[in-house]
């Protein structure tokens, strides 16, 4: 016969880290390429404005 016991309080979530690891680097891309954005197409310019689109043609402006 298997005995089962009953908790009264019940589990509780481990916390969330509020910091990343140390071991992985923090970046990535910058947070709004929306100058970038081509509005014909939708395709990212290579390059800052003014440029031409690299897909279309369309040239991207400054904003």
């Amino acid at each position: 016969m298997v005995e089962q016991t009953a908790s009264s309080e019940p589990a509780q979530p481990e916390p969330m880290p509020t910091e990343p690891p140390q071991d992985e680097p923090a970046g990535g891309e910058s947070a709004c390429l929306l100058a970038l954005l081509c509005t014909d197409c939708g395709a990212l310019a290579d390059r800052p404005p003014p440029t031409a689109c690299w897909r279309c043609g369309t040239v991207i402006e400054r904003q």
